[in-house]
């Protein structure tokens, strides 16, 4: 793994701009789905799925409804389940692999999908769309450790990337108003060959930008990790339980804690290291201002409360603990109420407002919002994760998930924009915390395959969209608020959990940190104290 500081900051920015145009245009356009389905249906796909009668009636019948959402079902289960294997590839292979394989995989479901009204052998808007998010998480989940290219705005870069993801649901969207302004003559056909761009955008990029190797995170333990596997334990209990402040005394508080640990020879080894590190024509730093970087990166981990926790150890070992366990369940509910959302939003204020279009409007003002709560959200997310403790940030979204969850259900206009506007900034949120959280608490090391196992948990769980669709259709006569109130009652029992055990440790791991450094502490005598009586 490079170390950022090996980097001149001109190319880490760069790569940071790339990824941020590759998430804006290709790491998340399936979700942009309620915009692609309006041209769908006004193109008349799955018409056939209607009866000869709903059809001269000029509804959208069940069967045609049930079946466009599967479209868009099996691309949400894929995307998740596709974490997995990207997390895999990543870790063993680096990002730059990963470029190659989301560009040409993204490249090939383009393709597929600006065919599909020409070729009936195959169903290829399925197809199509199952390929094209499959392509999707290798642009995005490689992107995450570019938050390692600037460590003290790691929160920040994440809540960009993050943001960029969720706006790229805006592609379809303005292709939908394009269609809409044209008046149908721009085909689909003619949108997604000229999407292409991107993909190949993407292949190039990664060949000439992109670093081979994640970057691993700086400051000065993790320059110790390298040469003794323990000293990760000390950073892990006792570095979130410092009181550092860079301005003041904490460089000294920081040396101190340093030297204790690994001696004042192998840190002055150390210091020179990154000295020369920082000389090579970007800055020059002298021992001093070395320590106050890191002082100013270590404060932030501080701040999280959670930061090291399980860093050091195997993926298995950390997907045994609450930590894990609690993230997974809380993500399987999420994207499940998400994405559910997302293919049902329609349908579901057309039943609640009893008004067609009522509920048109809402949906188009939510394919506005969509991505506009991307751009939103990234000043927000980013000040909760780089300047608020883990505990707050995830009771943040656990209120706001809660209020969405009841407003949803309220034949309320101002309900309604009410919940699509939480909505946009709370998915944006809870993808940025998610991978925020799983950085600081299970470390960069792991990344790829302890994310990527929550991804593809969720994604199996997602299936769930379908039966939620059966039922919501065939049983309760497509009244959508059992199915809502459930979900949002397992959600915030899951997150009330997941809130409470967040914050008990991290009090807990403060507590043993300052403890620690009370040990360390040299005991200092009283003017005046008698060596004799």
């Amino acid at each position: 793994m490079p170390h950022y500081l090996d980097v001149p900051v001109s190319k880490r920015q760069l790569q940071i701009f790339c990824a941020f145009i590759w998430c804006l245009t290709a790491a998340g356009p399936i979700f942009g789905f309620a915009a692609l389905k309006t041209v769908w249906l006004r193109e008349g796909v799955y018409k056939d799925r209607c009866t000869p009668e709903e059809s001269d009636m000029g509804i959208i019948c069940s069967a045609r409804e049930i079946r466009i959402n599967f479209v868009f079902t099996c691309a949400s289960v894929v995307t998740n389940i596709a974490g997995v294997i990207v997390g895999t590839i990543l870790d063993k292979f680096g990002p730059q692999i990963c470029g190659y394989i989301g560009g040409v995989l993204l490249a090939v479901g383009t393709l597929l999908l600006a065919f599909a009204d020409t070729i009936s052998l195959l169903d290829l808007y399925v197809l199509g769309y199952i390929i094209l998010a499959f392509g999707g998480p290798f642009v995005f989940i490689s992107s995450f450790h570019l938050s390692n290219a600037f460590p003290a705005y790691s929160g920040l870069i994440l809540a960009l990337l993050t943001g960029a993801f969720d706006s790229s649901t805006g592609v379809y969207l303005v292709y939908r108003l394009i269609y809409d302004e044209t008046e149908g003559r721009f085909h689909p056909k003619a949108f997604f060959l000229l999407y292409l761009v991107i993909p190949i955008f993407i292949i190039v990029g990664s060949a000439t930008v992109m670093p081979r190797d994640s970057y691993k995170s700086g400051g000065i333990i993790s320059d110790f990790d390298e040469e003794d596997g323990d000293l990760d334990l000390v950073d892990a209990r006792n570095i979130v339980g410092l009181d550092v402040d860079s301005r003041t005394s904490s460089v000294a508080g920081l040396r101190k804690t340093t030297s204790a640990v690994v001696g004042s020879e192998l840190e002055d080894t150390l210091l020179i290291e990154q000295a020369a590190l920082l000389s090579d024509g970007e800055r020059r730093l002298d021992r001093k201002n070395v320590h106050e970087y890191d002082a100013q990166e270590m404060a932030k981990f501080r701040i999280s409360g959670v930061w090291g926790v399980l860093h050091g150890r195997t993926a298995l070992q950390q997907i045994r603990t609450p930590w894990y366990i609690l993230l997974c369940l809380f993500t399987m509910i999420q994207m499940l109420r998400l994405n559910y959302f997302v293919a049902t939003i329609r349908a579901q204020y057309d039943f609640i407002f009893n008004n067609p279009d009522i509920a048109r409007h809402i949906n188009e003002v939510f394919d506005i919002a969509l991505p506009i709560g991307g751009v939103i959200t990234v000043p927000i997310a980013g000040y909760l994760l780089d300047s608020c403790s883990m505990a707050v940030t995830l009771g943040v979204l656990l209120l706001m998930g809660t209020a969405m969850g009841i407003l949803g259900n309220f034949a309320s206009i101002i309900a309604a924009y009410g919940n699509v506007g939480i909505f946009v900034i709370y998915r944006s949120l809870f993808y940025t915390t998610a991978s925020d959280y799983s950085a600081k608490v299970f470390g960069f090391e792991t990344f790829g395959k302890v994310y990527g196992l929550i991804s593809t948990i969720s994604g199996v769980f997602n299936f769930a969209q379908s039966a939620f669709d059966h039922l919501t259709h065939e049983v309760l006569d497509r009244d959508p608020r059992p199915v809502n109130i459930g979900l949002v009652i397992l959600s915030s029992s899951i997150g009330s959990l997941w809130v409470w055990y967040v914050a008990t440790q991290a009090k807990k791991m403060k507590r043993s940190a300052l403890e620690a450094e009370a040990l360390q502490a040299v005991v200092l005598r009283m003017p005046g104290y008698a060596t004799s009586e």
